[in-house]
């Protein structure tokens, strides 16, 4: 049987989503035709104000609604130290751990020669400009464990060496070739707490 072509679309669009295979797609469509009209647009309308609304903060990359995120303006974070990941999304897994009270920077990426992304495609000529003030540190860099994320870690040594920081690169208690998003948080926690410097 044939479904109408609108149908197909978002199941088409559904696939698109990390870790949702067809099958899944169809589900979310078919649980969609399911829900109260007034749901369908609640849903709707909330994930057009998200994309609206959620733009990177201008200091660290993170998600937020306004021009600074949440941590980035908490006093009582430690100022000294920045962590630094390749996307927000690893910035809510480490606070999950409840291990880290430092900032953050988020590159939005990783070092991917096959994939196309470059040195010029992440974000880090901001990172350094940030640590040439002098206030910071120590950096501790929490790329992904796999390749793409040991080639960004070894370039973001190779940067910030010339500065006076300790750095730090997160402690390989995690298995290689897996996700930051991915570890659980007593796994991750623990690594932070082992991290050593480089």
């Amino acid at each position: 049987m044939a479904f109408p072509k609108i149908f197909n679309d978002l199941v088409d669009n559904f696939s698109r989503f990390p870790g949702i295979g067809k099958r899944s797609a169809e589900r979310m469509a078919f649980y969609l035709l399911k829900m109260r009209p007034t749901d369908v647009e609640n849903l709707a309308k909330n994930i057009a104000d998200m994309h609206k609304s959620i733009r990177p903060c201008k200091l660290c990359n993170n998600f937020t609604t306004d021009d600074v995120c949440s941590i980035c303006s908490d006093p009582k974070r430690n100022a000294q130290e920045i962590c630094i990941v390749e996307e927000p999304k690893d910035i809510m897994a480490i606070e999950k751990t409840s291990h880290y009270r430092g900032l953050y920077y988020c590159l939005l990426g990783s070092l991917s020669p096959l994939d196309g992304m470059n040195i010029e495609d992440l974000s880090v000529g901001k990172l350094l400009n940030r640590l040439q003030k002098g206030q910071i540190k120590e950096v501790v860099i929490s790329t992904d464990p796999d390749n793409d994320g040991e080639l960004t870690a070894q370039y973001l040594i190779e940067k910030i060496s010339p500065f006076k920081i300790k750095i730090y690169r997160i402690a390989i208690g995690i298995p290689l070739g897996t996700q930051i998003e991915y570890i659980d948080s007593a796994t991750l926690g623990q690594a932070l707490l082992d991290r050593k410097q480089v």
